[in-house]
């Protein structure tokens, strides 16, 4: 795909960075620079754009039995639905009241089922507002018990997309 003009201009601003550089006595600049415009320079700027979405959307692992995992990723999938989209979605209905998980149950003791993560990245900041509101629900005793993210998800995913692969 050719570059549009204003990525030609700026290919070309940086090859005249990094000969202004190299004439003002900056070498080890200028190859920073030059570095860039090679394809390992474009995989490291790559890389430093998922650093940075990775702190600020960090990845949540969702443990639950691997036949639900499978089944929620499918409906997902025939739904046409991003699972990362989702998750807002669901997490913003709790905020607003619209979405309430039932208390998780657990396993019976010593129960074999076999459990996998269903990993979704989530805004570290509304992941903290959705923990501290299912606190709030707890401490104003609305709830006997605190929601948190991950009890959101697992209900939302669960309801909405497991039982369209049935």
């Amino acid at each position: 795909m050719p570059l549009s003009q204003s990525d030609q201009q700026r290919v070309e601003q940086l090859h005249q960075a990094s000969a202004h550089l190299r004439n003002t006595g900056a070498p080890q600049l200028a190859d920073a620079v030059d570095f860039v415009l090679t394809d390992e320079g474009a995989n490291f700027v790559s890389r430093l754009r998922w650093k940075e979405a990775g702190q600020e959307n960090p990845n949540l692992p969702l443990l639950m039995p691997t036949v639900l995992r499978d089944r929620i990723k499918e409906g997902a999938k025939l739904e046409g639905k991003s699972l990362t989209t989702q998750a807002v979605v669901a997490l913003n209905a709790f905020l607003d009241g619209k979405f309430m998980p039932e208390r998780p149950q657990r396993a019976p003791y010593g129960s074999k089922v076999a459990t996998s993560n269903l990993n979704v990245r989530v805004n570290a900041e509304l992941r903290r507002r959705v923990d501290e509101y299912g606190q709030q629900l707890k401490d104003d005793g609305k709830l006997d018990w605190a929601p948190k993210t991950t009890n959101v998800l697992k209900a939302w995913f669960a309801e909405r997309f497991a039982s369209a692969v049935e």
